[in-house]
């Protein structure tokens, strides 16, 4: 293969993605540290209209085209984004939103009968397309129920009206504070690019998940986000691989372990995710022998491994298609003994 380009491109077109991913997901609140405010704003624009239209497509979508948005802007601000989705085609703007462009849809489900869902609306395509993309995902299932039960024309009427009135109404007053704090420590992310490989650079911005490269991929954007802090997200768009990474913080240091020390501690506040940590101990397992240890079903993990990977204390290789081999972190284990000493 070709060498992989990687580069580093804040952007708050990506950001509005991102907090439209949020809003549409209502168990952010938990997750996301700017989730409480972005709802209360978004409540406020049209008696509520644009937050339920962004909860009833769901947060896939938007997360389905953050590539869209690095492929179809030479600058991916708020505005280009908008504009971009605006002037898409109505068919390929709701294909990319359910995936059509995406490994981890095009795998489970033929790109043939997702076309055919979205824009034929064969009844038999819809139903081969709900039965074999993740079934067991209670928010990807509502998703697809609501997208494909009206026209594409619809579907896509309703996805712009959302991410504009969102931007227009809600973003744009926060824009300028979202750029002033992704660019901060652009530069030397771009310093890590230059001078290590990419494992290495992940590990410093994103620590507990390793780069896995697919047949295919070319370029690897780096996004900083805000709105993700402290998770981070990812999601490919033909040959490109977008990963957002939390966006340093401005605070003092002691706020800084104070931060780390709610993350571990919401990490751990969970008896599921301790049982996983002693499981973690006998070595390496793949996601669904963890899962199965537990006694949950396999599309429960991911969610309690997130959490644990944001948290530092575990490491996973992971593309947009799967997540692969699961282990234990030593440096967040230190680290969290450090910090329970220091306290």
């Amino acid at each position: 293969m070709a060498r992989l380009r990687v580069i580093v491109q804040p952007g708050t077109g990506y950001e509005l993605l991102l907090s439209a991913t949020s809003l549409a997901d209502k168990s952010s609140r938990s997750r996301i540290d700017l989730a409480k405010d972005l709802r209360r704003r978004a409540k406020a624009i049209d008696n509520g209209r644009v937050l339920k239209a962004l909860g009833g497509i769901g947060r896939e979508p938007f997360l389905n085209l953050l590539g869209f948005i690095y492929a179809m802007t030479e600058e991916p601000t708020a505005a280009n984004a908008v504009r971009a989705i605006a002037d898409a085609p109505d068919d390929e703007l709701v294909l990319g939103a359910l995936g059509y462009q995406r490994r981890a849809f095009r795998i489970p489900t033929r790109p043939a009968v997702i076309r055919a869902a979205v824009v034929d609306r064969d009844s038999a395509a819809i139903k081969e397309f709900r039965h074999s993309s993740y079934p067991d995902l209670v928010h990807w299932q509502a998703t697809l129920r609501h997208v494909l039960a009206m026209p594409y024309e619809e579907a896509a009427a309703e996805i712009k009206m959302a991410v504009t009135r969102w931007y227009e109404a809600g973003f744009r007053e926060l824009e300028p504070d979202f750029a002033e704090a992704d660019g901060r420590g652009v530069d030397r992310v771009r310093k890590l690019v230059a001078s290590r490989d990419l494992d290495a650079v992940l590990e410093d911005i994103v620590p507990g998940i390793t780069f896995t490269r697919e047949v295919g991929q070319e370029v690897v954007v780096l996004t900083p986000s805000v709105v993700v802090r402290p998770g981070w997200a990812l999601a490919d768009y033909g040959s490109a691989l977008v990963i957002v990474y939390p966006a340093p913080s401005d605070s003092r240091d002691n706020e800084n372990t104070d931060a780390r020390l709610v993350i571990l501690a919401k990490a751990l506040g969970d008896d599921l995710r301790l049982q996983a940590l002693r499981e973690l101990r006998d070595g390496p397992m793949m996601p669904s022998e963890l899962a199965r240890r537990l006694g949950i079903p396999r599309t429960s993990i991911h969610h309690h491994l997130q959490i644990l990977t944001n948290a530092g204390l575990v490491r996973m290789p992971v593309d947009d298609a799967r997540w692969s081999t699961v282990e234990l972190r030593p440096e967040g284990l230190k680290e969290l003994a450090k910090l329970a000493g220091d306290f």
